[in-house]
């Protein structure tokens, strides 16, 4: 006899051997076991989630005559007739090859029979998603109302492609992706059965390759039986799935991280030369970095992972000094990388262009890497400047003042402020320096007469100073390109484009920067584009020359 592949061999004939679903066990039981049987389901979900398995698990039990716990005994003469592949009752179509009008009139012809060997004749369809417009038009009346014998069971990956008309006559079960946990088991307990030794690590690498899926982790797992007659390792399945070693992924990532760019290029040109696909390469570099972020974040990452131990104190010492900021910038530059090989013809060039990129944040003037510089920057404050202590000499010495110097009137400036006219003093000039520490506050001496107005420029500058300091990083790199000027008691902030304008005028961001100013100087605070002054400086022209003349006025820079 051929062999038969594991996900064939050790396909669920019971509800007991489904795993990961339930929820949906759960109600198909209860409904035999009342004998409340719809007449057309809808199972839908990822590929290799058990869709088939249950439909056909689920046919055998409403034929049953005596089930055990909702599911098909296997002994009675209705389980036996059904075993047989000659039998009448459960009849199962493939959409994908099928899915042409005359395959559905076919169903309506022969639907009118009653079963043969049990109580429903039952029909399932996969891929059903893959019928035309015509064949879901003529199944709809009989997926209504079907004779009292029938039950239609439809499988799709794809519930989205169907018609609301067909989604509305099903009840749908959504199959989900299965746990990792669950996969390891049912792997293990395969290769206990078949009489496979191996590493507890390599059983959960095979069951994260998974993804989710049971036929993907038993297909691995049937390559894997063959690969190695001793016992399996991790190593082992790495090489099946052609991932790249442990440690080249982790030193990798390490030379990025502390933008080492030749160091990572020379590991990228080492691994490409040894045969590694550059797709499978960028997938490795964005789980490491994800296994770095969850090592770094959870308190139960071991658990979560399931690496073995060598590896899991890799990667946890590759997190210790990487700046959560440079992590995720890395994970989403391989995030775009990945997305562009699947189309690009220079795949090498595409993962060393994200090598450098992520490596060399100084050189990238994006709004994340300008946010991982800041978080590099006060990573290396951390470590601390020395923090000078006070002596028992500096405490028992009494505090200096500084003497102020009255203004001379004489000397005060008369200066324009973008079309107002403001005096300003010299400035302040002080006898001695207050030591840094100590901070008095000290109340500009102004002149009685006129009042003085502040410069826009000064006073824009104070509010994004402030703004850094409060910790409004967003929002200060936000204001870096934008300019302001007063009009009255309203400070006019110009914004240089569209994106910089809709961040500052968010709800939150406008609220923020207005108390900012608040606590700077009693201004509000008006947000506009610089092409609206523009525009409002041209109207106040033209009123001008309508009261003065044209020959009368003149405008210049």
């Amino acid at each position: 006899m051929a062999y038969l592949a594991l996900y064939r061999r050790f396909r669920p004939t019971t509800f007991d051997g489904v795993i990961g679903q339930d929820h949906i066990v759960r109600t198909l039981k209860n409904q035999i076991k009342t004998g409340r049987i719809g007449h057309a389901y809808l199972f839908c979900g990822a590929r290799g989630t058990g869709k088939t398995s249950t439909a056909k698990i689920f046919a055998r039990a409403i034929n049953c005559l005596s089930p055990k716990d909702g599911s098909p005994c296997g002994e009675c003469e209705a389980c036996k007739a059904l075993a047989e592949s000659s039998n009448l009752d459960i009849l199962e179509m493939d959409a994908a090859s099928n899915n042409k009008v005359e395959n559905v009139r076919e169903i309506r012809e022969k639907i009118q029979y009653p079963p043969v060997a049990g109580k429903y004749k039952v029909y399932i369809i996969d891929e059903v998603h893959m019928l035309t417009t015509e064949a879901f038009n003529a199944l709809l009346k009989t997926l209504e109302e079907p004779p009292e014998h029938a039950v239609f069971i439809l499988a799709t990956t794809e519930a989205h492609k169907l018609p609301a008309t067909i989604l509305s006559r099903c009840m749908r079960f959504d199959f989900k992706l299965i746990p990792t946990a669950e996969v390891a088991g049912l792997i293990r307990d395969v290769y206990k059965e078949i009489g496979k030794d191996c590493d507890e690590e390599a059983i959960y690498a095979i069951a994260r390759a998974g993804g989710g899926c049971i036929r993907d982790a038993l297909s691995i797992a049937d390559i894997c039986v063959s690969y190695r007659d001793g016992k399996l390792t991790y190593g082992d399945v790495l090489e099946v799935l052609g991932g790249t070693d442990s440690d080249s992924i982790t030193r990798l990532i390490g030379a990025i991280l502390s933008s080492n760019t030749g160091e990572a290029l020379e590991t990228v040109e080492k691994l490409a030369d040894g045969g590694k696909n550059v797709g499978v390469l960028c997938r490795d570099v964005i789980t490491r970095l994800r296994e770095i972020i969850i090592c770094k974040s959870c308190k139960n990452g071991k658990e979560i992972l399931e690496l073995p131990e060598e590896i899991y104190e890799s990667v946890k010492a590759a997190g210790e000094s990487a700046p959560e900021a440079g992590l995720l910038r890395a994970v989403e530059i391989f995030g775009e990388a990945e997305a562009t090989l699947r189309y690009t013809q220079t795949p090498r060039v595409v993962l060393e262009t994200a090598v450098i990129k992520a490596s060399m944040p100084e050189n990238d003037y994006n709004l994340e890497a300008l946010i991982s510089r800041i978080s590099a920057l006060e990573n290396a404050l951390k470590g601390g400047a020395p923090i000078e202590r006070k002596t028992e000499k500096d405490i028992s010495e009494p505090k200096k003042t500084a003497e102020i110097k009255p203004v001379e009137k004489d000397k005060i400036e008369q200066v324009d402020f973008g079309g107002y006219l403001g005096l300003v003093p010299p400035p302040i000039e002080f006898d001695e320096v207050l030591p840094t520490e100590k901070k008095t506050e000290i109340k500009p001496q102004t002149a009685a007469k006129p009042e003085v107005l502040p410069s826009a420029g000064r006073l824009w500058g104070t509010v994004i100073r402030k703004l850094r300091a409060d910790g409004n990083i967003m929002l200060w790199v936000a204001c870096q390109e934008m300019s302001a000027v007063l009009q009255g008691k309203t400070l006019k902030i110009l914004a240089k484009d569209e994106s910089g304008y809709a961040a500052v005028t968010k709800a939150d961001n406008l609220a923020v920067l207005s108390k900012t100013v608040k606590s700077v100087g009693d201004y509000d605070v008006e947000v506009v584009m610089e092409s609206m002054k523009e525009a409002e400086t041209d109207k106040d022209i033209e009123k001008m020359r309508e009261l003065f003349g044209a020959d009368k006025v003149k405008v210049t820079d």
